[in-house]
């Protein structure tokens, strides 16, 4: 079998610059020669005790060791410490959640894990380092984590594509927004302009393009209510994608 291993040493730079460092993960992911992620690790560093959640679902593996909510909050919608899109606040409003902010993305699917949040829904981007391992765990604990565009146009739960390239292999021309993160040549946009992304050379290879779903096990119950509701806050918003 062969393995493509994405690695971040440090998911949550910002947060780990800012004191917040309690937030910040070490994510290591293992996909297999088609690009699913088969196994992970998510690793919180910096929390005392240690906090950390391992998985391989084709395996039956789960192990870890997490600081779980003393009450389940399933109405959570985790988001980044910073602004969020016009899209994930009228998301909120329909679903009649509540925002639960906090840094990185792999500490996000360790809160999920934890019962801190039931749902982490955002169409701004990240990148593969950030979600190859979150995905095996959370997948391994009987969650998703899965393309925003795909659910959003048709209910579909499909994953990014983990494998060494040159390209990008989840591309989807008009559909995301380049900004200084997945730009590949950052003087192809200004600063304040808004530009789509319509041919696969100007994306960085790595770049989550298509925004992210992950729900924990608990939630999954309520997938249709999400997806309607997602209907509905994108009538109001269109996703950005950026």
């Amino acid at each position: 079998l062969d393995l493509t291993i994405f690695i971040d040493p440090i998911d949550g730079t910002r947060e780990f610059s800012t004191a917040l460092g309690e937030q910040c993960s070490i994510c290591i992911g293992f996909a297999d020669n088609f690009g699913k992620p088969v196994a992970g690790i998510v690793y919180r560093p910096i929390t005392s005790p240690t906090t950390w959640a391992s998985g391989a679902a084709s395996e039956g593996f789960t192990d870890g060791n997490l600081n779980k909510a003393s009450e389940t909050n399933p109405k959570g919608l985790l988001t980044s410490n910073g602004g969020i899109s016009k899209f994930t606040e009228a998301l909120m409003t329909e679903l009649n959640y509540h925002r639960v902010p906090s840094g990185g993305a792999g500490n996000k699917m360790l809160m999920l894990l934890e019962g801190k949040g039931g749902a982490y829904i955002q169409d701004r981007g990240v990148s593969r380092w950030d979600t190859c391992g979150a995905q095996a765990v959370i997948e391994a604990y009987g969650g998703i984590l899965a393309k925003l565009t795909k659910f959003s146009d048709s209910k579909q739960i499909e994953s990014y594509t983990y494998l060494k390239s040159d390209i990008n292999l989840d591309f989807e021309p008009g559909r995301a927004s380049l900004t200084p993160y997945n730009v590949k040549n950052k003087s192809a946009i200004k600063k304040g302009e808004t530009k789509i992304a319509n041919d696969i050379s100007e994306v960085k290879p790595y770049s989550n393009l298509s925004g992210l779903l992950a729900i924990s096990k608990e939630a999954l119950s309520d997938l249709d209510i999400i997806y309607d509701g997602i209907q509905r806050a994108k009538e109001q918003y269109p996703l950005s994608f950026d």
